[in-house]
């Protein structure tokens, strides 16, 4: 049996964390990072995503709910993790939970306000 229960995850690559940090790897430009950053030198689900004069490290939640309440210890463990490889935190986040609706992203990113601020210009 996989990693995930049938229960849980709908069987394809794509609907596991893996996949989804997959994904957001390829269509942001970063490498996903083996293990999910458990390892101690490397931190973090998709590293080296740029952004102009701005690198970041990207944490992936998702869930099959129609919402997730995002926790302070997300947005410090990865503000952390970023910090000490020089890059700005960032948490991506899809929901599954909801209706489909073609108008709406499947992938959602957030940034803090002062690197929203910077990439504005």
């Amino acid at each position: 049996m996989g990693r995930f229960s049938p229960q849980r995850y709908s069987g394809s690559s794509d609907s596991s964390p893996t996949g989804q940090e997959n994904r957001l790897a390829a269509r942001l430009g970063g490498k996903r990072v083996r293990g999910s950053g458990a390892s101690m030198y490397s931190k973090g689900d998709v590293r080296d995503v740029p952004g102009g004069d701005i690198g970041f490290l990207v944490e992936c939640k998702q869930t099959i709910h129609a919402s997730l309440s995002v926790k302070w210890e997300w947005l410090r463990k990865i503000t952390a993790e970023a910090n000490a490889v020089q890059a700005e935190p960032a948490l991506a986040i899809e929901i599954k939970g909801g209706k489909e609706d073609p108008l709406v992203d499947r992938d959602w990113v957030m940034i803090p306000a002062r690197v929203f601020e910077k990439l504005k210009g």
